[in-house]
Formats: structure tokens, C-alpha cells, sequence
């Protein structure tokens, strides 16, 4: 099974499915197809490096979509180091 993340963005719910580019380097994934032109529109890959850095695939900026993957990648942090 392939690591997923899924984050509130719009409203829904979104998933993103997670890989490996290198040690340090993460590629997330949106499979499903959309329409450009929606006001709904989700990036379909974003990249984040090793100091935390998110880049997006698109030319537009998406500071929601991001703040909501940031918050999520904090609470699964908090939660897993909670429970160790």
C-alpha cells in the first residue's frame, strides 16, 4: 500500500498519494482528473525538500492549499511523537 495524505482544502477532502523522489525529497500526487478552469482547481503534484520547503507544480500560488498540507504534516507529527 502506498502512503497517502489527505488534507481539507475547499471544503472536501483531498488525497494525495506520496513517493519518494530521493532521501529528503517527497512528491505528492493528485490522481483524479479536473477541469483547469475550475475555481475549484487542485495542483495536481507538489514537491516538498528536505528544510520544508513546498513547491508547487502550477504556475499560481495556493497559500490555503499549502497551509492545510503544512497543518497536517504538524498534527501527524505532534500524534506520532505523542504516542512513541
Amino acid at each position: 500500500m502506498a502512503l497517502q495524505i489527505t488534507i481539507q482544502y475547499h471544503d472536501r477532502p483531498v488525497t494525495y498519494d506520496v513517493t519518494t523522489e530521493e532521501e529528503g525529497v517527497y512528491i505528492l500526487r493528485y490522481s483524479l482528473p479536473q477541469a483547469r478552469n475550475t475555481k475549484d482547481y487542485i495542483p495536481v503534484k507538489l514537491v516538498i525538500r528536505r528544510k520544508g520547503k513546498i513547491w508547487v507544480s502550477d504556475a499560481d500560488i495556493y497559500p490555503e492549499l499549502v497551509n492545510a498540507l503544512t497543518q497536517e504534516i504538524c498534527n501527524f507529527a505532534v500524534n506520532h511523537n505523542s504516542a512513541a
